[in-house]
């Protein structure tokens, strides 16, 4: 049938199982019941054939209930598995749960049982099919979401949340816990509500997607902009999922829409007629369309070697009532406008060099304008500037700088005719005079001149200029020369390489203008002039290669390298140690010191020790504590004085490193030292270190040291065993024992722990090995010995209760309810069927039990006990026991002529149990002896069929039998006899072939 369900029900009890099976298709049809009698059988079953469920017993040889639990998980973690087990406690429950049993249910009397366990079944079986389909559903889904790159929502009919994917949590910056249950409407701010009802809408009344565009209020309370594409699923007119993918566009539509500003100021820049007028415009751009209300600009004033402010918005004169005139060295605008290269202080209150600390300023962008001034925008906000609004402030900066220079070159031009003459014959420059329409050029003999060339050999041309071009630099000369022809430039300026009389090259500055166009705006005439910049090209690029080389040789530099003059102020400082002192890569240290970076107690000790190095003319090493970052670091710092041609010192090079680290573990280090000391000599316990010597593999083991309460328990001291090998302390057999510990030790490469009786004058004793490691190597042991005898007479007591009482349980909880199980069962059969061959299982049960709890209640009566003993006539005895028992036509053998003493009831059972035991395994014409052992003891033989020897320990046990009418307690009732008078007792193979069970450690006389 279709939904058929094939159940595996493992059990060593065969009887028990056709009961099980036979109940459990009568419950449910759908049941197809397998059996197994063991877990092996039961794991081969499950390889061959499709299997739906698995009950097991607990209680098997071989693997039980837990373990076959385990083997089954390792084939199929999800299977269900019921364990059904007359074995009940709550630490077989609690293991079995542990191991993921799907259920757990305890052998009862009645047949109400088979019902219960019906149930069970059924519902593993279809929870496992359910779970199964589901997880798979689920798979897909969660594949497809978790994969987007987008933000995923999945919504329910009423467009409220159902699940956020992780992307989608980091656009809206909620947690997906904070977004379930909510509504769409809950996202977007109110301006946004009517949007998100069209969205609704369409999505309600149309089936597939629909995109739209929405404000998104975060979970930080921002607004952003993101873009959705909505798309309900449908399937036979029903809703079946409704989703949303999504992605944040804040950023670009804000760029977009500055950008587009930006393109509108430029074009103004372009056509402004004053530099006051492109300061203006600049400072409103910042304000209204990059949403900086503290801007303003400063210009150069070359006169006065200073910046002025030319345009300041409102807001910023409001803060700063009048704004400063800043000259050389006394700011940060100044720094900026200096290098020509940007700063963006999102603290500026903590920057030296700050021109007003008294305003309330805590941001600041500065951005220098070319030769032109600084851009500056502020905020009093910390941190206030994104990267976006620097890039934007940055492409306004590159404008403003081009319409300043514009302005500059027109001013430039109106004097360069002014001037012309004169600074051709001071400045050596060559003129050139171009007819653009005929390519007609006219050269003076200057130009021709520094070429190498006569105007003779210059056909007066454009070709020739051209041809003269150095190949890689005619795509950038003519890209300059079109921008100027085509209006965006108002003077050409290229620096180029021409080709000389001599066949080399020369780097030429090549600067011109057109000064005549037609009606359409077409070049007619240009005029310019040649400058040969050689030399300073040559020499500019001499020195920046050296100066490079010699800037990523410091600066990579990872030790700290300053250079000083003789009066302690900085000439140089590398990036490790502007990182160190938290000074920005843009801000010029030069001509400052000590006293402007550090404490002044500090500055003041650093100062003496320059002094102390430049006087001596020899390095000064020394250890100084600087403050970083609000806590302190140790430096070793090495002061250098460099000496001139006269061995006068006119610098000084310092060199730190960090030794923090260092001197932190030093201090660790002492005060470890001094713990152990008090620990090693303090403990009640035995300590002993152990120095290793050799190899890993065949190691030498010296002991270094031992502790006051070694040498009161052990009698050995200190200065006998240091040095000494184990052997050489406690004697060949002891000392190769503990030697065999210390490279198990080693081996392991962990703590070990073990524990002797020997090795210390009394008691038990146990002992815990530690490796100490260097350098990842062992090189030392730690052992560590207490005596812990009085709990291992505990424990050992508490052992052999424990069995004991674990023993009777198995008893009553297995043996006995597998019999009473089959009993209750034949009797429903007979009752229902009216089959009278169920009578016959019912009395066998019945039987079954009777001698079951007969042996039973002699080991709970007598247990592991004996009353007094008294001295008994072996022979004798022995006689007395064979009348009592049932042999048939069995043969005695007594050949015993000691005297023993013993507990003569205990005796004359455990005499009985093997006589018995022989006659029943031995068959009716078995022959039995009984003989004195030579060292102290007795014997039992027969020449039956033996024991095999892989039997011998577990014939002892409680249950083990080999027949099937025995109880298999008879030889466990003969153990608990023996261990009762302190005998020990074994089973080996007799001199005839059969079992021959010996006590040893009898006390007896001849």
């Amino acid at each position: 049938m279709a939904d058929a369900v094939r159940v595996l029900h493992v059990e060593d009890d065969p009887e028990f199982a056709s009961m099980t099976a036979a109940f459990l298709s009568r419950t449910d049809d759908r049941f197809d019941v397998i059996s197994a009698t063991s877990a092996k059988e039961g794991l081969t079953r499950l390889s061959e054939e499709p299997i739906d469920c698995v009950v097991s017993d607990f209680d098997m040889p071989g693997q039980d209930g837990i373990e076959f639990l385990e083997s089954v998980r390792a084939v199929d973690e999800d299977l269900p598995f019921i364990l059904f087990t007359g074995k009940g406690s709550e630490e077989v429950a609690s293991e079995a749960i542990s191991a993921g049993v799907t259920d757990y249910l305890q052998k009862q009397q009645g047949t109400d049982q088979y019902t219960i366990l019906a149930n069970r079944i059924a519902n593993a079986v279809e929870q496992y099919r359910s779970q199964r389909a589901l997880d798979a559903s689920r798979k897909r889904l969660s594949l497809f979401i978790d994969k987007s790159p987008l933000g995923v929502i999945e919504w329910d009919e009423s467009f409220e949340v159902v699940q956020v994917n992780e992307k989608g949590e980091e656009i809206l910056r909620r947690g997906e816990a904070d977004l379930v249950g909510k509504e769409f409407e809950t996202l977007v701010p109110d301006s946004a509500l009517d949007a998100v009802e069209e969205t609704i809408t369409a999505l309600q009344e149309a089936s597939g997607g629909y995109y739209t565009v929405l404000d998104i209020e975060t979970g930080d309370g921002e607004q952003i902009v993101c873009e959705w594409h909505n798309r309900t699923i449908r399937e036979d007119g029903e809703t079946v999922a409704i989703f949303s993918q999504f992605r944040e566009i804040t950023e670009r539509r804000q760029r977009q829409q500055r950008i587009e500003a930006l393109h509108d100021t430029t074009r103004k820049l372009m056509h402004a007629e004053s530099r006051e007028a492109v300061a203006e415009l600049v400072v409103e751009t910042a304000r209204d369309l990059l949403g900086l209300p503290l801007s303003a600009v400063f210009l150069a004033d070359e006169s006065a070697d200073a910046l002025r402010p030319a345009a300041v918005t409102d807001q910023a004169q409001a803060i700063i009532d009048e704004h400063p005139t800043f000259r050389e060295g006394d700011s940060l605008v100044w720094e900026v406008f200096e290098s020509g290269e940007q700063r963006v202080f999102d603290d500026v209150s903590t920057i030296p060099g700050r021109y007003n600390p008294d305003t309330d300023i805590s941001s600041e962008i500065l951005i220098p304008l070319g030769d032109h001034g600084v851009l500056i925008a502020a905020s009093t906000d910390a941190a206030a500037f994104e990267d976006a609004s620097v890039s934007l402030m940055r492409t306004l900066a590159a404008n403003t700088e081009e319409a300043l220079s514009r302005l500059d070159r027109q001013q430039e031009l109106r004097t360069l005719t002014e001037r012309h003459e004169l600074a051709l014959e001071g400045a050596e420059l060559g003129v050139w005079d171009w007819n653009v329409k005929t390519d007609e050029v006219t050269f003076d003999e200057r130009w021709a001149d520094m070429l190498g060339y006569s105007l003779d050999d210059l056909e007066p041309s454009a070709d020739t200029w051209d041809e003269l071009i150095h190949p890689e630099d005619r795509e950038r000369t003519y890209e300059a020369l079109n921008a100027h022809f085509d209006g965006e430039t108002e003077i050409y300026e290229c620096d180029h390489r021409l080709k000389t009389a001599a066949g080399d090259y020369r780097w030429i500055r090549d600067i011109g203008k057109v000064f005549e166009r037609d009606e359409n705006g077409d070049p007619v005439r240009a005029v310019g002039i040649h400058q040969d910049v050689t030399d300073h090209k040559e020499r500019k690029q001499a020195l920046e290669d050296t100066s490079r080389k010699l800037q990523v040789i410091l600066d990579t530099a990872p030790t700290y390298i300053l250079m000083k003059d003789t009066d302690s102020r900085f000439l140089f400082i590398n990036s490790a140690a502007r990182d160190l002192y938290g000074i920005d890569a843009d801000e010029s240290v030069v001509g400052t010191s000590d006293y402007d970076i550090l404490p002044d107690h500090i500055a003041e000790q650093t100062h003496a020790d320059d002094q102390r190095a430049l006087e001596q003319k020899e390095t000064v090493e020394v250890e100084t504590v600087i403050p970083v970052d609000g806590t302190e670091r140790t430096h070793l710092t090495r002061k250098t004085p460099i000496l001139d041609e006269d061995g006068e010192p006119y610098a000084l090079c310092v060199v730190a490193t960090d030794i923090t680290e260092q001197k932190r573990r030093e201090r660790e280090l002492a005060r470890l030292t001094d713990e152990y000391e008090a620990v090693f000599e303090n403990t009640n316990d035995a300590i002993a270190l152990v120095d290793i010597e050799d190899s890993a593999d065949d190691p030498t083991f010296r002991y270094v040291r031992t502790n006051e309460a070694y040498e009161r328990q052990s009698g050995f001291e200190t200065e006998s065993l240091t040095g000494q090998t184990p052997i050489e302390a406690a004697g060949p057999d002891t000392g190769r024992r503990i030697a065999d510990h210390y490279e198990r030790c080693v081996s392991a490469g962990e703590t070990i722990t073990f524990e002797e009786r020997d090795l210390h004058p009394t008691g038990v004793w146990e002992t815990q090995v530690t490796p100490i490691f260097a350098d990842g190597e062992i090189d030392r042991l730690v052992a560590i010995s207490r005596d812990i005898s009085d709990r291992i007479e505990y424990r050992e007591q508490l052992e052999r209760q424990n069995d004991r009482l674990e023993e009777f349980a198995s008893i009553v909880s297995h043996d006995l309810r597998n019999p009473l199980s089959v009993l209750e069962g034949s009797l429903a059969l007979a009752r229902d069927t009216g089959n009278d061959e169920q009578f016959d299982r019912c009395y066998r049960a019945i039987d079954r039990m009777k001698e079951l709890i007969e042996d039973l209640l002699t080991l709970a009566r007598e247990g592991d006990t004996v009353s007094e003993t008294e001295p008994l006539a072996l022979e004798s005895t022995v006689l007395s026991c064979w009348q009592a028992v049932e042999t048939s036509d069995a043969t005695l053998e007594v050949t015993a002529e000691s005297t023993i003493y013993a507990d003569e009831s205990r005796v004359r059972q455990l005499l009985e149990n093997l006589i018995n035991n022989a006659v029943t395994h031995g068959g009716p014409a078995v022959t039995v002896e009984v003989g004195d052992l030579t060292d102290s003891g007795f014997y039992v033989a027969d020449d039956g069929g033996g024991i095999p020897a892989e039997q011998h320990e577990t014939v002892f046990e409680s249950g083990y039998t080999t027949t099937d009418g025995g109880t298999g307690f008879g030889l466990a009732i003969v153990k608990e006899i023996a261990a009762a008078h302190d005998w020990s007792v074994s089973v080996t193979e007799s001199d005839d072939g059969g079992a021959r069970f010996e006590f040893r450690g009898v006390r007896q006389e001849f």
